[in-house]
């Protein structure tokens, strides 16, 4: 299957593709309404799953006693966003400062001073390769899902989509080590004293919030986490 060929100077064909690909990355603030959508041009994607155990050595054993702890999953995500106009070059830099905000906490005002109220936690979407165990299964559902098909809903011009997201979705956690870099070689769009890059590069790891407990033996893990699954 050959894939058609993608031209930058035609930001609408990136978005259909995207989209009809559900190759589209969404990201979304949990404690405010902030979300930002990118057609993925990743650079690098890779997942970590880390078993924690404790030890302990007892004379007279050649190996020790050991005691499952728990396990840890972290993300590392890369991925590059590109402009054909000052126009679209304006507003990504807009969307990569909102995605700057969501690792700022929320403060309110109390007693004339600014108090934490909630965390920068996010949820991240990227098609069945980042979901949440409910999601995933809700994909492979397909036509049972709200709008009948199972498709992804169109993206406007700007990437935003159309019909929104739900904050139930993607995978939680929260975004540390955020690496915002704009394409030098590129160059960048200039006017009114504006400097716009024409391509950014972003990269950040996800530290990921289990949400349910994740058993071997549960039939619904089958298609955990990478949406597919083998069937006996």
């Amino acid at each position: 299957m050959s894939t058609p060929a993608l031209h930058l100077s035609d930001s609408q064909s990136v978005i259909d593709y995207a989209t009809k690909s559900n190759a589209i990355l969404k990201i979304a603030s949990v404690p405010t309404p902030l979300q930002v959508h990118f057609p993925a041009f990743l650079t690098d994607f890779s997942q970590n799953f880390d078993a924690t155990w404790n030890t302990e050595d007892v004379f007279g054993r050649m190996d020790p006693i050991a005691t499952y702890q728990g396990t840890k999953r972290t993300m590392s995500l890369g991925f590059e966003i590109p402009s054909i106009n000052k126009e679209e070059a304006r507003k990504n830099l807009a969307k990569c400062g909102q995605l700057v905000q969501m690792v700022y906490p929320v403060y309110d005002p109390i007693a004339g001073a600014q108090i934490l109220s909630k965390s920068p936690l996010v949820r991240i979407e990227f098609a069945n390769l980042i979901s949440s165990k409910k999601d995933v299964a809700s994909v492979q559902e397909g036509a049972n899902t709200e709008g009948g098909n199972g498709q992804t809903p169109a993206l406007e011009s700007n990437g935003e989509e159309q019909n929104g997201v739900s904050k139930s979705n993607g995978l939680l956690g929260w975004i540390s080590g955020l690496s915002w870099k704009p394409n030098l070689d590129m160059g960048m769009f200039t006017g009114n004293g504006e400097l716009l890059p024409k391509v950014i590069s972003i990269s950040f790891s996800f530290n990921i919030l289990h949400e349910e407990i994740l058993s071997q033996n549960d039939d619904t893990i089958n298609n955990w986490p990478f949406g597919v699954k083998i069937n006996v």
